[in-house]
């Protein structure tokens, strides 16, 4: 039950990602070097997120674990950015953060407590 609601959750959440952007595609947004790293920081969430949801390895477990602080300092910086922007800019931040927070707990159980995902280090004498 838990991986099918983390499923779907993980689908609900990159339909919501992917309809944002294509809305500012069609509102004529330009593509600056800010979309693009917004583009790549979300994708990292989102490919950890589907990694959790369905129990897989995507790549190696030292990459998770820098990605998922990466992630979260990146996205620290832009709340701090927002917060400062004004009422709008600071409703709009809560309402995203209760949106994804679910998404960096599976970030961060999918990078550091999935053990039935990411064989046990092995000890080298």
């Amino acid at each position: 039950m838990i991986r099918k609601g983390w499923t779907a959750y993980a689908a609900a959440l990159t339909g919501l990602m992917v309809a944002g952007e294509v809305q500012k595609f069609a509102q004529g947004t330009p593509v600056d070097f800010r979309a693009l790293a917004n583009w790549f920081i979300t994708g990292v969430l989102l490919a950890s997120l589907w990694g959790y949801a369905l129990r897989r390895r995507i790549g190696a477990q030292y990459y998770w674990r820098a990605a998922c602080w990466v992630v979260a300092g990146a996205t620290l910086l832009a709340a701090g950015q927002a917060a400062l922007a004004g009422d709008v800019a600071r409703y709009f931040l809560v309402v995203s953060l209760a949106l994804v927070l679910p998404a960096f707990y599976a970030s961060y159980r999918y990078a550091y407590r999935s053990p039935d995902i990411w064989p046990p280090q092995e000890v080298t004498p």
